[in-house]
């Protein structure tokens, strides 16, 4: 499709913003993080005040996997003339400083739920009288002691008021706060049972888990169910919220924090400022404490009992239901090889989603014939004036989806930021459409709005994921075609090309000389495609130092070499500690970035003519140094650790130090001692082991039979040793056979 068809005219952008501005007049935009059981109770309070007021609402989903907030999005607040803006702590920081800067910007009526801010109106649950009776529960009536908290996000309002009220109910107790039982939760279920089930491998003398959120206490009862430990008789669990979930056994222990209130009241500030009144500063809703199972004193009767059961039973069977409906599109998904079996597949299944109204638009750029899609899917943002990519900012409407009908979708595109064209403007004020954009990683493909027929509005989360992959699917199958189709026809234009030269040859063949001329200058260009060849295959493709091929034949070079003349041989194997917890957070392209620079600052440390040093595997590098003793070993590793240290690479996600930090096994032994060089890398992979054993950020040192033995820590950020002080260099201790501390 030509640029051209696609753009708008001034005037027509006038006329569009006028009729949206007409059609959305009364519309209230709620962004969140998604929809489950705490923004559907704030919706719940929401929904009577504004329906009294005459208020539509559209639910904006925040992702998590964009560093800004989604241009689209801000488009649309800018041009649809909503009238209004509530929104909850959404997934960074900066998003919601974006959104409230824009709402300021733009004099749009504002409320923030879940934070607290003098410049704002602010709806929040009262976390401090709830967390005190909480913890005066816990302490008093329970007798904890050693409790477990479980921290949610840093940068969130609600996890630092409720950790502060955590640590001084302790304090004015005289119980002092063990560091070591505070670990992270981020109010997720998953990420909590990970963290607990880590520190229940190091002690288990806690008598009581402390969570932010109802999730985290969740996932927190799971790791302590399969360590075997049993709730409330081993180990109490509190949560926060009293998100209504029937399904978990015992019964939580939680404080209400009445979200339907809190909804209530945003609503009702937001309508104050729409009719002019003056916004209230914070309004801070009344919390209670909710006592269950899980810190029980005494067992319930048998019929509180039964009736629990009853509630679980509804409960699961409601849950089993949606999660068969989820997975069987996931699974159906799997098998779509185009656009149309995509969209075929998500109709049929809207029944079971309990979707009324279902919409669903594509980038315009992807819309085409094969011939016409990117092969890169990946579109640079460079000199879009809002920063989002132009291919992203046109779509199409592929499904319009009403009351159980598919209607036949308008065929033109028009401007993503206005969510719907102009034949359907008028369903955003409708009724509660949610908007998710659909996004994988750095590929954005369009958006997806939906209403349920129900209230029951967060059992459908993650279909929008699961259409985001499915999409990620197909489009990257149809770009890797596009990309062969384009390769197909670059080898016919080549052969038609090498079968003109082959004409020409066969005319030539009377002139011997220039023949021979001809064939050894091909001869000689094959010689050096050979040897770059040759270098490539030798060459790790990421990080651009020797792979794991030419390690072993280096490795075998110089054991058979050191075998017959005596000496010794060195080699350290090194390996980033929570490598896998960085790609978590910084994303893989960032860990790519990270993995070439720890092979930079390795390559610089080994600089002697046969050094050698490789990718290994994954984040483990490893360099050979030829008749290298002890010291050479120490030297490249203490080189290799400042290195490191200087690029100060941000490791946030790590538990050691907050940069990227490495741990190094060295070893040293005499090839002539040794039947094979496999025993150099089993003793170096002994050291490493142990280093990560010793706390990681440090090199550790075996020699031949040698035990092995710590030896030197990272530059910066080392673990306090006081019976064993480290002098700053290797060269400073004294040479001696056996093992060395430096």
């Amino acid at each position: 499709m030509v640029r051209g068809e696609l753009d708008l005219t001034s005037s027509r952008r006038t006329a569009e913003a006028r009729r949206m501005v007409e059609d959305v007049t009364r519309l209230v935009v709620l962004a969140a993080t998604g929809i489950e059981e705490y923004q559907a109770s704030l919706l719940r309070g929401m929904r009577p005040v504004l329906d009294a007021h005459n208020l539509s609402r559209l639910v904006y989903l925040d992702s998590e996997e964009t560093e800004a907030l989604s241009a689209n999005f801000v488009q649309f607040l800018r041009r649809s003339g909503a009238v209004g803006l509530l929104t909850t702590q959404l997934c960074h920081q900066q998003h919601l400083e974006e959104l409230v800067e824009l709402a300021a910007e733009l004099s749009l009526p504002t409320v923030v739920i879940g934070a607290e801010d003098d410049d704002l109106s602010c709806v929040r649950g009262d976390n401090i009288t709830g967390m005190r009776a909480l913890m005066g529960h816990l302490l008093d009536e329970c007798g904890v002691r050693r409790p477990v908290l479980v921290r949610g996000w840093a940068f969130q309002q609600d996890s630092a008021e409720r950790e502060a009220v955590f640590r001084e109910e302790l304090a004015a107790r005289g119980i002092p706060v063990d560091e070591e039982l505070v670990i992270e939760g981020r109010f997720v279920s998953d990420i909590a049972h990970r963290a607990l089930r880590t520190l229940l491998r190091r002690r288990r003398d806690f008598d009581a888990v402390v969570a932010c959120n109802d999730p985290a206490a969740h996932g927190c009862i799971t790791a302590l169910t399969e360590a075997g430990l049993e709730v409330p008789d081993d180990v109490l669990v509190t949560g926060f919220d009293n998100n209504q979930d029937t399904l978990h056994w015992p019964g939580l222990t939680t404080v209400d924090q009445s979200l339907a209130e809190q909804g209530s009241t945003a609503a009702e500030l937001l309508v104050a400022q729409l009719e002019g009144r003056s916004a209230r500063p914070t309004v801070c809703v009344p919390s209670r404490l909710v006592v269950r199972d899980s810190t029980a004193v005494e067992s319930r009767t048998e019929h509180e009992q039964l009736n629990a059961a009853l509630q679980m039973v509804t409960s699961a069977r409601t849950r089993i239901a949606n999660r068969d409906t989820s997975a069987n599109f996931t699974r159906t998904t799997l098998t779509c090889r185009t656009l149309d079996d995509v969209l075929e597949t998500l109709v049929s299944s809207l029944e079971w989603f309990k979707l009324r109204r279902c919409f669903v638009a594509i980038r315009a750029d992807l819309c085409g014939a094969l011939q016409d899609l990117p092969t890169s899917l990946f579109t640079d943002t460079t000199g879009s004036p809002d920063g989002q990519p132009a291919s992203a900012s046109t779509v199409r409407l592929l499904l319009d989806y009403r009351d159980g009908v598919p209607h036949p979708p308008p065929p033109d595109p028009y401007p993503a930021h206005l969510l719907l064209p102009d034949s359907l403007r008028g369903q955003l004020t409708e009724g509660m459409l949610v908007v998710s954009t659909l996004v994988v990683g750095q590929r954005e493909y369009g958006h997806l709005l939906t209403e349920r027929h129900d209230a029951a509005l967060a059992t459908y989360a993650t279909l929008h994921v699961d259409l985001a992959r499915a999409l990620d699917t197909v489009f990257s199958r149809r770009a890797l075609e596009a990309h062969a189709s384009n390769l197909e026809a670059v080898v016919d234009r080549r052969t038609e090309e090498l079968e003109h030269r082959t004409e020409e040859l066969a005319r030539r063949t009377r002139d011997l000389q220039a023949e021979v001329i001809t064939r050894m200058r091909a001869e000689q260009q094959l010689q050096v495609a050979n040897s770059e060849l040759r270098q490539t295959a030798m060459r790790d493709g990421l990080t651009g130092i020797a792979n794991r091929a030419a390690f072993e034949l280096h490795l075998a070079h110089h054991w058979e070499t050191l075998t017959a003349a005596g000496g010794p041989l060195t080699m350290l194997l090194v390996d980033v500690d929570r490598f896998k917890n960085y790609n978590d957070n910084y994303g893989h392209i960032a860990g790519d970035d990270t993995l070439r620079a720890v092979a930079d600052c390795l390559r610089r440390s080994a600089c002697r003519p046969d050094d050698l040093v490789a990718r290994y595997g994954g984040e483990e590098f490893a360099a050979v140094l030829p008749q290298g003793n002890a010291n050479a070993g120490l030297t490249v590793a203490m080189r290799f650790q400042t290195l490191l240290a200087e690029q100060a690479l941000p490791h946030a996600a790590s538990d050691i130090a907050p940069v990227v930090t490495a741990s190094v096994g060295i070893a040293v032994v005499h090839p002539a001692r040794r039947p094979e060089p496999t025993d150099l890398v089993a003793a170096a992979d002994r050291a490493l082991y142990r280093a990560k054993q010793l706390g990681r950020n440090r090199a550790v040192l075996v020699e031949d039979d040698e035990t092995a033995t710590d030896v030197a820590t990272g530059p910066q950020h080392r673990a306090p040793r006081p019976e064993h002080p480290a002098p700053r260099h290797p060269a400073a201790e004294p040479e001696h056979n056996g093992p060395q501390s430096v």
